[in-house]
């Protein structure tokens, strides 16, 4: 699993991440008109009738049959890609495939529409609307690499997927009608994160939500340790030079009320919780650093940015009976799913 799904600056940030972004609900079918015939009273000639005109295709529905468009860095340039073909091949790239097929398809249509979204803030034809790379299998993979991968196990595995996808191809997550930004992560803090923390940016349906099953995953928690020279080296991108005492660098944290860090003090100045994360290629915003016996110690817990859907909360969900919608609309509050 990968962490990976506003405004354009919001969705580059999510890209950088992760992978981690007001219509009407589709329209109903027009009227279609009658056929027109003559009355038996005056005995007119018989006319054709009109022929009948089709309602016109909802245009959502037309927006999930389209090609997703992504620049694969193996590739070196922009592909397009079926719907499903992009859903299977983004659940291989994110998922087991021991987990849940609810799970999966949870996964899917979060990826098939974070990719909408991210079209219609900043995407474009020629520089694609994601940037993936199907041979890291980062975001999303191809056939090909799969077929490297799984060897004999190949055919069985894509018809699995392919059989999936084809199922919710045309479904969406949709908050007031549009494409939501459908982030996702792999194991959350115990609570998803409130996007306005990560991105400086506010969803009501990325307010965060209890995801109390992360806890169980058995990457949950992971420590790792520093020596004052790698800390002081990785807080140097932060703009610090810390000298003197080690034990004295690291001051409060402040946590937010999912549990992440909101800001710490090192050498004496407040840095943001998720740019410590970054100069210390920490797996979590929620972490605590001690100085013990020589060595920063680093205790992280969740894995990602912790915004939107968990995919470790999807597995647990699904096991617990809970389909793939009921899964969406739980961790993307007052969305729907189309």
């Amino acid at each position: 699993m990968k962490q990976t799904f506003v405004c354009a600056a919001v969705l580059a940030a999510v890209a950088g991440a992760a992978p981690f972004l007001c219509l009407a609900l589709p329209r109903s079918p027009a009227s279609v008109p009658a056929a027109v015939s003559a009355t038996a009273e005056t005995a007119a000639p018989s006319q054709p009738e009109p022929a009948a005109t089709s309602a016109p295709e909802d245009p959502l529905l037309t927006d999930a049959r389209e090609p997703v468009l992504l620049y694969d860095g193996a590739a070196g340039g922009t592909v397009s890609v079926s719907p499903v073909d992009y859903m299977a091949g983004a659940a291989a790239s994110e998922m087991p495939l021991t987990w849940p097929d609810d799970a999966l398809l949870a996964q899917m249509v979060a990826s098939h529409t974070y990719a909408l979204y991210s079209r219609d803030h900043g995407g474009s034809d020629t520089d694609g609307w994601l940037q993936v790379n199907s041979a890291l299998a980062s975001g999303w993979t191809d056939e090909a690499a799969l077929r490297a991968r799984w060897g004999e196990d190949f055919a069985e595995n894509w018809a699995r997927l392919t059989k999936l996808a084809e199922q919710a191809a045309d479904s969406l997550v949709l908050y007031e009608g549009a494409p939501a930004l459908t982030a996702y992560h792999a194991i959350s803090s115990g609570h998803t994160e409130d996007s306005r923390q990560v991105w400086g940016e506010a969803l009501s349906y990325l307010c965060g939500v209890d995801s109390a099953w992360d806890k169980y995953s058995d990457e949950y928690e992971v420590t790792i340790q520093y020596s004052d020279t790698q800390f002081a080296a990785a807080a140097a991108s932060l703009g610090l030079s810390l000298d003197g005492d080690p034990e004295d660098w690291i001051g409060a944290s402040q946590w937010d009320k999912a549990g992440y860090v909101q800001s710490i003090e090192i050498g004496g100045v407040s840095c943001a919780g998720t740019a410590v994360r970054s100069a210390l290629d920490l797996r979590s915003a929620c972490f605590a650093i001690a100085w013990r016996n020589g060595q920063f110690v680093i205790t992280t817990r969740g894995y990602g940015h912790g915004v939107g859907l968990s995919q470790y909360g999807a597995k647990a969900m699904a096991e617990g009976g809970a389909d793939w919608r009921k899964i969406l609309e739980y961790y993307f509050p007052g969305c729907t799913v189309s």
